[in-house]
């Protein structure tokens, strides 16, 4: 008696669970027709949920059809088809073989060699473990690899429509972490204090930058020692020109005009004068500025070669080696 009132109890639930599910599906149908998939599918997916059936099934991967989730609803679709005997199914064969057919043309089959031991991604989503085959919306991807004490490797792949796209990967191991002794790794050990190289390895830039800024300041005041002749020259015609020449009684604009002659061949004379001075203590410098092949040198090398080293004063350029 009991038994007989549990199977009841149970017929009675699986009957009203089926007669939900059929509202719901009726609903789902109602959507759709106004357009509403994406409520549809949820509705759908709710009947599914509550009973089960082929029929259910096949909205769900009609919707998701709808809304071009193709692999999803390429595996609703094959399920609900599989299902032999069902009356709902066998009526609407035909239709449902063709949304099928239409859903494979846009799904690729993808097999990814080389990723036995890795995971395998497309478009940032996991797919699984392996090899595959996958089953993975056609259309350019990315595809990437990833495997545990591997390093990832990705690239964009070409899923063709309804084809198979077959991907080799070679997955490189990561290096082992670098030993942190510092005597394996030269470059790291403290530099001595008889090591003459700079920085940046060239011990002369300074010197030969400081040449250089002679060289420039020494052409600088030459082109005005120039300047100052051509302006002395101009003013010596002026005077040849308009005044009686020196000797006797001449005008005050004339006075003036000696007096500035004089006055530009001195500018003229100190500038060509130190400009010389400053252009040749610029070629010295830089031609006595040691170079990063001479810091490699070995020291006994180095301090055996002639020196010579310049330095601004107030006599003008100062120098000093060792021979």
């Amino acid at each position: 008696m009991l038994g007989a009132s549990v199977m009841c109890f149970t017929t009675l639930a699986w009957a009203d669970a089926a007669s939900e599910a059929e509202a719901l599906i009726t609903k789902g149908v109602e959507l759709r027709e106004t357009g509403r998939d994406d409520e549809a599918l949820a509705v759908f997916r709710q009947a599914l949920a509550k009973s089960p059936s082929p029929r259910a099934r096949a909205q769900v991967g009609l919707a998701e059809q709808a809304l071009g989730m193709w692999v999803l609803a390429e595996t609703d679709l094959s399920a609900a088809l599989a299902v032999e005997g069902d009356p709902w199914i066998a009526k609407n064969r035909g239709a449902l073989e063709g949304a099928l057919a239409v859903v494979r043309r846009r799904v690729s089959t993808l097999e990814v060699r080389g990723a036995e031991n890795a995971d395998v991604y497309v478009d940032g989503v996991k797919l699984g473990a392996g090899t595959g085959p996958f089953r993975v919306e056609a259309g350019r991807r990315t595809l990437e690899v990833r495997g545990q004490g591997f390093q990832p490797t990705a690239r964009m792949v070409e899923l063709p429509p309804g084809g198979i796209a077959r991907e080799t990967v070679t997955l490189v191991a990561v290096p082992a972490s670098a030993p942190s002794d510092t005597a394996s790794h030269p470059a790291l050990t403290t530099t001595t204090t008889d090591d003459r190289r700079s920085p940046l390895g060239d011990p002369g830039a300074g010197q030969r930058l400081l040449g250089w800024a002679f060289v420039g300041t020494g052409a600088a005041l030459l082109a005005t020692g120039g300047v100052g002749l051509i302006v002395r020259r101009g003013i010596i015609d002026d005077y040849n020109a308009a005044c009686p020449g020196l000797g006797v009684d001449q005008p005050a604009s004339c006075d003036e005009q000696v007096s500035s002659s004089r006055t530009w061949l001195t500018v003229s004379i100190l500038t060509l004068v130190g400009g010389g001075v400053f252009a040749a203590g610029g070629v010295v410098l830089v031609a006595a500025a040691p170079s990063a092949a001479s810091a490699d040198r070995p020291k006994s090398t180095s301090a055996s070669r002639p020196r010579l080293a310049c330095a601004p004063s107030a006599a003008g350029i100062a120098c000093a080696g060792t021979f």
